[in-house]
């Protein structure tokens, strides 16, 4: 229909006239269709609950009394082409919870007319601080987030472990100590032996560490393990899983480590220790004038038997001119040094098993599993020379995925040398075994039995089997018998 002609340009009113009612109406009907479409699609809700949830139940882990939680999260998912209003979400406990949730950004214990879009989600964040009770026990903690749509109740429930202990935070210990296996024991910050103060760790004890946590050792400090099941076990303070689903106890870097200072001693016994930055550290000191004033007069003495210490991000052990006896002992990867003996100093490892290979956390592309040096530099010509450098294995094993894993390094103008030597241990190395510093050693795979579950126990074909001095410990790190004039070299005995 044309209202204006082009040919004869005249205008026909008489025509538009009578067709104006229809098209008055068929306009109406169109625009009261277009508002009821419109009207009906932006307040149309599903009547039904149409929601679900990425778990129906929210686990915490084991955590320690007012230590607080990591949060946690679970979706909310419209399954339905309409959006949906959720009439009310509220933590069952309210305020009095020891839950605290947030939906969507927004913190609370209840939140009114919540909407989803269609096909879309929401965030539910939670988390849980863990009050003291009388209980020596892990003790559950519950709670639940009720949801209620279109008349139709759905819950999440929530449960946490909680688990009293004892903490210190900063603190010096100024008397003798004993501590027993009746709680956990957790450190934040650091823990501090005082000179001529000794604490005693009992079997079965469990340490945690906080993020960055210290134990400096200025007196003497005495963990008395009995056996394999009864280890004293020193950790990250975290019982959880990150994002990825993966425990956090197997994270390297949790903690610093454990610091024998200037004029300490130690002694390790059955210790489990894992997941630090620095492992044990034997020997450091706490100021540049401290430097000038060591010797191996005022080193620390370590002894270690029957431990195991892994994952940490640097170091297994640290020696800065230090003195350290080992045996029976497993240190196994580490991102720098698995054994790592800086500026001097004395030591002797009988019958232990050292390994080195990067992991999921750790890189084991450029340092070595043993490095030995007798100096310490502080400029770019300047080195504070140690006055002794000894290092003796008897029986071990020094292995990892480097093609060279043992590495000494002297320094020429340095009267005291490192005198190194291996003697009937299984190594890892490129240097000719003819030389000095091996005597009666192979280089060869030790084959354990399963290096990726961590299991260094020796498969019956492993050249480790009968080679050792006539000098070894009575039993194996598990407790087994070593008998006859020879036995295994490392810390393990073929079963």
């Amino acid at each position: 229909m044309y209202l204006y002609s082009m040919e004869n340009r005249h205008f026909h009113p008489e025509s538009f006239r009578n067709k104006l009612p229809h098209f008055q109406i068929l306009l109406s009907i169109c625009l009261f269709l277009s508002v009821c479409s419109s009207s009906c699609k932006k307040e149309q809700f599903n009547t039904s609950s149409g929601i679900s949830f990425s778990t129906d139940t929210l686990t915490f882990d084991t955590l320690f009394t007012s230590l607080g939680s990591t949060t946690k999260f679970f979706t909310i998912r419209n399954t339905q082409k309409q959006s949906i209003k959720i009439s009310n979400i509220r933590l069952a406990g309210g305020a009095s919870s020891s839950y605290r949730i947030n939906i969507d950004g927004d913190a609370g214990t209840s939140f009114n007319d919540i909407e989803i879009p269609a096909k879309d989600s929401i965030y539910v964040f939670a988390e849980v601080t863990v009050n003291p009770n009388a209980a020596n026990l892990p003790f559950i903690i519950e709670d639940s987030i009720e949801f209620l749509t279109n008349g139709i109740l759905q819950q999440v429930q929530l449960n946490a472990y909680g688990q009293n202990a004892h903490f210190f935070n900063g603190d010096s210990l100024e008397t003798d100590t004993v501590w027993d296996d009746n709680l956990p024991y957790v450190i934040l910050n650091y823990l501090q032996i005082k000179p001529g103060v000794s604490l005693t760790i009992n079997k079965g004890c469990d340490v945690y560490f906080g993020g960055g946590a210290a134990l400096l050792v200025e007196g003497e400090l005495n963990v008395l393990g009995t056996d394999t099941s009864n280890m004293v076990t020193f950790r990250g303070v975290r019982n959880d899983k990150d994002i990825a689903d993966r425990l956090y106890d197997d994270f390297p870097g949790q903690y610093s480590g454990v610091f024998f200072l200037r004029g300490s001693r130690g002694n390790l016994e059955f210790l489990n220790m894992r997941n630090s930055s620095y492992g044990i550290n034997v020997g450091n000191v706490r100021s540049a004038d401290e430097l000038l004033s060591m010797s191996i007069a005022n080193a620390p003495e370590v002894s270690i038997k029957n431990s195991k210490i892994y994952n940490n991000a640097f170091y297994g052990l640290f020696g800065f001119l230090g003195k350290i006896y080992a045996e029976n002992t497993l240190i196994y990867n580490c991102g720098k040094n698995v054994v790592g003996l800086y500026n001097g100093g004395q030591y002797q490892f009988l019958n232990c098993t050292f390994y080195a290979r990067s992991s999921a956390y750790v890189s084991h592309s450029k340092d070595p599993a043993f490095f030995i040096n007798d100096y310490f530099k502080t400029g770019e010509t300047t080195y504070i020379f140690a006055d002794a450098a000894s290092a003796s294995f008897e029986n071990c094993i020094m292995y990892g995925t480097l093609e060279e894993e043992i590495v000494k390094d002297d320094v020429t103008e340095n009267p005291t040398v490192v005198n190194l030597t291996f003697d009937k241990c299984v190594v890892k190395t490129k240097t000719p075994l003819s030389t000095s510093v091996f005597t009666d050693c192979k280089a060869e795979d030790p084959q354990f039995k399963d290096i990726f579950k961590n299991n260094f126990n020796l498969k019956a074909t492993s050249p480790c089997r009968s080679f050792s001095t006539t000098n070894f410990p009575p039993v194996d790190i598990n407790g087994f018998s070593r008998t006859g004039s020879t036995s295994d070299c490392g810390a393990y005995i073929f079963q």
